[in-house]
């Protein structure tokens, strides 16, 4: 794979970063679309938690993706 092509990924998941609350709440919506409350209520109930995490492991997938496109 082309060093350019992980670094457009490792770019694209670092713009993803500070839309995660968002997706976050897309992912409840879609969750109560289809009648799983249980998990929905999880999210919602630990928002902050789940974004924090989602954010961390955005990070990390970026930073892996910046170390292949470097290193490779």
């Amino acid at each position: 794979m082309a060093k350019w092509l992980l670094f457009l990924f490792a770019a694209v998941v670092l713009a993803l970063i500070p839309w995660v609350p968002e997706l976050v709440r897309l992912r409840i919506r879609f969750l109560r679309w289809i009648h799983w409350t249980w998990a929905a209520g999880m999210l919602d109930d630990h928002f902050t938690g789940w974004c924090w995490f989602f954010r961390v492991a955005l990070a990390s997938v970026a930073i892996v993706l910046f170390y292949i496109g470097w290193v490779l």
